[in-house]
């Protein structure tokens, strides 16, 4: 498999959709990547407090390079959060639901 850069993600601002799909690439959907992505968020304190005073809010579509670097520092590069759920396959969601 080819490694993808991560390269575009540090430079500008970019929709909050773009992100997510990023770091939750494995959902078949990307409103179910920005769902998670903000669960994320919410869930890590600190995270959601620095992002906060840099302005994010529940609302937010697009984020600015000071919010996208916030978000790298705690949770790193996309890359790095794909190869945690290929080392622990219970953190991702299947693309497809299969009825059995």
């Amino acid at each position: 498999m080819k490694h993808q850069s991560y390269d575009w993600l540090l430079v500008g601002c970019h929709l909050i959709t773009e992100v997510a799909v990023a770091y939750y690439s494995h959902y078949a959907h990307n409103s179910s990547a920005v769902k998670s992505f903000r669960r994320v968020i919410k869930e890590n304190s600190r995270l959601s407090q620095e992002l906060s005073d840099a302005g994010y809010t529940v609302k937010t579509t697009h984020l600015c390079p000071m919010q996208i670097s916030i978000i790298v520092r705690h949770l790193g590069l996309p890359d790095y959060v794909d190869g945690m759920i290929g080392e622990n396959s219970y953190l991702a969601v299947p693309k497809v639901y299969k009825k059995i």
